[in-house]
């Protein structure tokens, strides 16, 4: 897999999901039209804004398994690549999902929402340390060993 055609495959789906979701959220018939206490304003940027979130890391999950060949210097961090873009995509799904969910929440729902949402963000946390610490860690170690071989 090539790096440009990761980035065009990936990038450019993630800009459109983004780019129809701001658009379309912001006309006025959006905003205007309702179902219950849902507004399809709403709806249409929960879609767009959480379908960019799922192939940002759909496409982070085939960099960390295939690397393009253009980017060597990933190799020793890309078991990095999933946690790392699992909790960025949850600190950006806390709103997103609100979209959606936001209207229906009462007091004592909003803070359950925002519990998961800690609890959630702070495994992320801990995977990532603990993906670091037990794959990443010791590969760029190794790398550093090889090139301080390769000097001497």
């Amino acid at each position: 897999m090539k790096a440009r055609k990761w980035l065009m495959e990936y990038g450019v789906a993630i800009m459109l999901a983004v780019l129809c979701a701001v658009i379309l959220g912001h006309l006025s018939l959006f905003r205007e039209a309702t179902v219950g206490k849902l507004r399809a304003s709403d709806l249409v940027q929960f879609m767009g804004y959480g379908g960019a979130i799922v192939l940002a890391w759909f496409g982070a999950r085939q960099l960390s398994d295939e690397p393009p060949e253009d980017w060597k210097w990933l190799v020793p961090y890309r078991a990095l690549i999933l946690p790392m873009t699992s909790l960025v995509a949850l600190g950006l799904a806390y709103q997103v999902l609100l979209y959606a969910c936001g209207p229906f929440l009462g007091k004592g729902g909003k803070d359950v929402y925002n519990w998961i949402f800690v609890v959630g963000l702070i495994a992320c946390c801990a995977w990532l340390i603990m993906t670091w610490l037990q794959k990443c860690a010791p590969q760029v170690v190794s790398m550093d060993a090889r090139r301080m071989k390769k000097a001497a």
